[in-house]
């Protein structure tokens, strides 16, 4: 609720009014209220409270912060899912292998982060391992079977030993391959048993948006026989990590059950709720209606002039067309808009609203696709905005505008399905109708080369060409064939010479 505001503040002016009419409502009380003691003149006087007079400045009031338009969050266009990318950062030091969290942290961690993955629809996760050095594991994707089986091949005993931390460079590496787009919200979730001082600190001053999640316990777990002779501590430190999320970073301790998934997936929202509501290509949710129960529940209270009022206030909700301007002093044209969208009423909804995205979806969904790709091109160039003009110009046939709007909209997001969907439905019909242009002027070529009635005759038996069957040709470096003939790589093998490469490369 850090973004609450008012979306037309101006209009709270009217609670001036409000105060006048319940300074109004105070000054008609009897005069026996001034003589009497407060509670005998309530056992006294009755039937005085339940008067209109004294509920309609508070229904006034209510009235009043409606129309002002409280808002607090971004309305995404119709038609779109909302989506974002999450890099997870894990630390893969000696302690992930402490069985404090049964059979172990890194094995319990690798089942928490595929349950956070099937909770996100609409979020592409990918992996950035580190200890001494960091490595890009997976690139962003929503196919939870490819980054499990990248995930579960994953052990901290992959990675090549070395002194010091590489988070600051795990961090660089998570933020270089999340593609910086308006409409794409990014996060970042570490996963970290132990953080030092330095780290600490660092983490503070950042300004990107990431989650820390902190697996073990503060009296630590065993570790293999294998590390175990190694004097390594497997404790948390739990108040580095209190200091951490005083600084502002949302920390989750891991727990035996799913509530700490409840608790890391309501910070994921905010902070994804938080970045689409700095975009500003997207107008503000009014969220008036909301006060619109408890003025009914005042009304209520009046209920002796309820008919009165709903006769006054129902034909306000009707008003005729002609009447547009004074429609638009109390609901502006985008809610006007957005209501008679609602209603399916798509030709009337296009003319009220102002917003060009919103426009062009309201012609397209009316069948106008002209006006709604004039629409779309005076909107904001966004991947949606593209991914719509496209659509436009595929429903007119124009086939070369609509797969060059795909091809900007794949630009700015490579990885967006329904646009490679489209642009792949496109491309078929422009090679479909290439191929029957060719073998219409081939068509038209035979007809030209034959003369009329001229015989063509066969090839008689031995005249053609000599053909033989074409058979594997032995390549000239047999080290390549044995090489090939011989190759198993599993995910694991792949992922330890990914990471080894990498370490010889980095000086």
């Amino acid at each position: 609720m850090s973004d609450f505001h008012f979306v037309y503040p101006w209009r709270l002016l009217g609670l001036l009014i409000c105060a006048l009419l319940w300074f109004v409502a105070s000054s008609q009380r009897s005069a026996w209220h001034q003589i009497m003691d407060k509670p005998f003149a309530k056992a006294l006087i009755i039937g005085r409270q339940k008067r209109l007079t004294q509920i309609l400045p508070w229904l006034c009031a209510l009235g009043v912060i409606a129309l002002a338009g409280p808002t607090w969050q971004r309305e995404l266009p119709a038609a779109l899912t909302q989506q974002s990318n999450m890099m997870v950062v894990l630390q893969q030091d000696p302690a992930m292998y402490a069985q404090d969290l049964a059979p172990s942290r890194h094995q319990r961690m690798q089942s928490k982060i595929m349950d956070l993955m099937n909770r996100s629809t609409g979020t592409h996760f990918g992996l950035v391992v580190y200890n001494a050095h960091a490595y890009l594991t997976t690139p962003l994707t929503s196919d939870p079977t490819f980054y499990s089986l990248f995930l579960h091949a994953q052990s901290p005993n992959l990675l090549p030993e070395g002194e010091g931390s590489g988070l600051k460079q795990a961090i660089a590496l998570a933020m270089k391959n999340m593609p910086e787009t308006p409409n794409m919200p990014r996060n970042i979730l570490l996963i970290a048993d132990t953080v030092s001082a330095q780290d600490a600190t660092w983490l503070a001053q950042q300004k990107a948006p990431i989650q820390i999640w902190v697996p073990g316990t503060a009296r630590g777990g065993e570790l293999p026989e294998s590390y175990a002779q190694r004097g390594i501590d497997t404790r948390l430190n739990v108040e580095r990590f209190s200091q951490i999320r005083d600084g502002g970073i949302p920390v989750t301790l891991v727990t035996s059950d799913d509530s700490d998934l409840s608790v890391l997936a309501s910070h994921i929202q905010q902070s994804v709720s938080a970045q689409n509501n700095a975009r500003g290509d997207l107008h503000w949710k009014n969220s008036g209606y909301l006060l619109v129960i408890p003025m009914l529940l005042l009304l209520l209270l009046g209920r002796r002039q309820l008919i009165c009022w709903l006769i006054v206030l129902v034909p306000l909700l009707y008003l005729p067309q002609s009447q547009a301007a004074w429609q638009d002093a109390w609901i502006s044209p985008d809610m006007q808009g957005q209501l008679a969208f609602n209603k399916g009423e798509y030709k009337k909804a296009a003319e009220r609203f102002q917003d060009p995205l919103w426009q062009g979806i309201a012609y397209y969904r009316a069948e106008d696709f002209v006006a709604a790709t004039s629409a779309f091109r005076q909107a904001p160039q966004t991947a949606e905005s593209l991914l719509w003009t496209g659509n436009s110009y595929a429903q007119q046939k124009q086939w070369q505008q609509a797969i060059n709007s795909y091809d900007r909209v794949l630009s700015l997001r490579p990885d967006w399905a329904m646009a490679q969907k489209n642009r792949a439905a496109i491309a078929k019909i422009i090679m479909e109708l290439r191929q029957k242009e060719r073998d219409r002027q081939a068509a038209q070529g035979k007809e030209q080369d034959y003369k009329p009635d001229e015989i063509k005759h066969d090839l008689k038996k031995d005249q053609g060409v000599n053909q033989k069957d074409i058979q594997p040709v032995a390549s000239s470096s047999p080290q390549v064939n044995q090489w090939f003939e011989n190759l198993e790589v599993s995910p694991s093998g792949l992922l330890e010479n990914l990471y080894r490469a990498n370490t010889e490369e980095t000086p």
